[in-house]
């Protein structure tokens, strides 16, 4: 009898771990938006780059390199996995040549979507030296 009446209560905690682990799980590797808030930083032999995430989900990027400074602001979101900065985005290709141009593309782009891995906001897998990191 006392194994009967232990199996009920056993199911019971299996049906409460079943239902609990996974919403931890999810709780726990689920990067939530403010984790994105920051400074984001990159020095190469081009140029200096800083991106800043706001809590408003206003950004600021500005762009240091021999001809002067460029800034540019918007919106960011994250969108599934992106990060979605919505706002002109100056990209500099950190190779002059037409073909690197065009590969990176060299300009201002309205919209961005970008991950960010290891607090780094990839913008060139290829070429990690210009991804911007948190500070």
């Amino acid at each position: 009898m006392i194994e009967k009446e232990t199996y009920p209560t056993q199911r019971k905690w299996i049906r409460i771990l079943l239902l609990f682990v996974p919403l931890c799980l999810v709780l726990f590797w689920c990067t939530h938006e403010e984790d994105y808030v920051g400074i984001y930083a990159c020095k190469h032999e081009y140029g200096a780059e800083t991106i800043t995430l706001y809590p408003d989900h206003s950004f600021l990027q500005i762009y240091a390199d021999s001809n002067g400074l460029d800034s540019n602001e918007g919106r960011w979101r994250v969108e599934s996995d992106f990060l979605v900065l919505d706002g002109w985005v100056l990209f500099k290709a950190p190779i002059q040549s037409e073909d690197m141009k065009s590969r990176l593309s060299e300009g201002k782009k309205k919209f961005v979507f970008t991950h960010i891995v290891d607090n780094c906001i990839i913008i060139e897998e290829d070429l990690p030296e210009f991804n911007p990191c948190k500070k």
